[in-house]
């Protein structure tokens, strides 16, 4: 038999943190609401919430148990037994007792942990549920625990709706969250991380950056945290919504690997510490990426006298990114890079002038560009700086 006593086992297990927290919050409520109080057996959500939630009460009430009735919403019900006028009621302690002990078919006491609550209002009608927003991300801003948080949680996502925001809300077993935005893996640098032990990836939308910096800090029960409580705003996982198919998460929608090369004259190769590489999602990040780069060689750079560093160029290694002209883009970033971060330490040559110079030494800088080995022993430079650019 299918006893809805024995379906309700782990549903009833799910209403206790509620009511435990109903029990903590009660002596910040006002007289009036004690007045109406119950023991929560079970809540149910979804469609077949009401459904379920009638089976337990015929069930229960056929047993012999008084006073058992339903509060339903918008695919919610919780089934409740008993109305009392205090916390301290006698009558709701006797009651206690008796459903505490109530078994399943099994043998099991689904009802042990029950408590008194307030009781629980019915469920409104979401129109902003975040299990529908098309995304994978969502930053949360508020939540709500106790009692009356469903009703609070949908009025606060109106008023952030009506300011503009996508805002959504979620009602959990235990919390009801507000959050704005839907977003997918590609607001990571590296989506991969995301859900990966001990990673942490790193958000580079600018959409997202923007909310955040307008929403720091959650807002707990109605109220702001203050920045010392350190309770930041969140970019959470969409509840009840699955992870991104992998070959998502390893694809953002446009990834482009940038090398750059210190090439030395006297050996026609670049070491470990003279070449370096890096991923951007997106055109935008190419010269963010490659400042980055030049610093990391820069740094690298030991030399105890000023290098002669000539630009031979930057290779676009795949028709993508000749397409698109990456190279001219990267090799833009690269002469803007290495004055800014070679000042002091190179003597900076154009590309125009080191083309001249290899051309007088019978080198072609296209062939030096994809092969600089042929470079070896070239007099007139230390260094020779070669990049490549290409999308994958």
């Amino acid at each position: 038999m299918n006893s809805p006593l024995r379906r309700s086992r782990h549903v009833a297990a799910q209403a206790l943190t509620l009511a435990a927290l109903a029990v903590l919050t009660a002596g910040c409520r006002p007289s009036g609401e004690q007045h109406k109080l119950t023991i929560l057996l079970v809540e149910y959500k979804g469609p077949e919430a009401a459904a379920s939630a009638q089976r337990l009460l015929k069930e229960l009430s056929s047993q012999g148990l008084p006073d058992v009735f339903t509060v339903e919403g918008a695919e919610y019900a919780s089934v409740c037994v008993g109305r009392y006028n205090s916390w301290k009621d006698h009558d709701a302690d006797r009651m206690l007792k008796r459903v505490r002990v109530i078994p399943d078919i099994q043998g099991q006491y689904p009802f042990m942990g029950v408590m008194l609550v307030p009781v629980p209002e019915p469920l409104p009608e979401n129109p902003w549920p975040i299990e529908k927003a098309d995304g994978f991300y969502t930053l949360v801003v508020a939540s709500w625990e106790a009692p009356g948080r469903m009703v609070s949680a949908q009025r606060y996502t109106g008023s952030l709706r009506s300011r503009g925001y996508e805002a959504y809300v979620y009602h959990g077993p235990r919390l009801s969250t507000v959050s704005i935005g839907a977003f997918g893996p590609e607001v990571f640098d590296d989506p991969g991380k995301v859900g990966r032990p001990g990673e942490k990836p790193k958000i580079i939308d600018a959409g997202v950056k923007r909310l955040m910096d307008k929403f720091r800090y959650l807002r707990l029960e109605g109220e702001q945290t203050p920045p010392e409580a350190h309770l930041p705003t969140y970019l959470g996982r969409i509840p009840e919504r699955e992870t991104p198919p992998s070959h998502i998460m390893g694809r953002p929608k446009s990834l482009y690997r940038v090398t750059i090369s210190f090439v030395d004259t006297k050996t026609g190769l670049a070491d470990g510490r003279s070449q370096t590489s890096g991923v951007a999602q997106g055109k935008g990040q190419l010269p963010t990426l490659v400042g980055a780069l030049v610093k990391q060689l820069m740094a690298a750079l030991t030399r105890d006298k000023v290098v002669r560093v000539g630009v031979v160029g930057v290779l676009a290694a795949d028709p993508a990114s000749a397409k698109d002209n990456l190279d001219a883009t990267v090799l833009q970033a690269l002469k803007a890079a290495l004055q800014t971060a070679g000042a002091g330490k190179i003597r900076l040559f154009s590309q125009k002038g080191t083309h001249q110079m290899l051309d007088a030494a019978g080198l072609k800088p296209e062939d030096i560009l994809r092969d600089p080995r042929p470079a070896k022993g070239f007099e007139a430079l230390d260094l020779l700086v070669v990049g490549s650019v290409k999308a994958f």
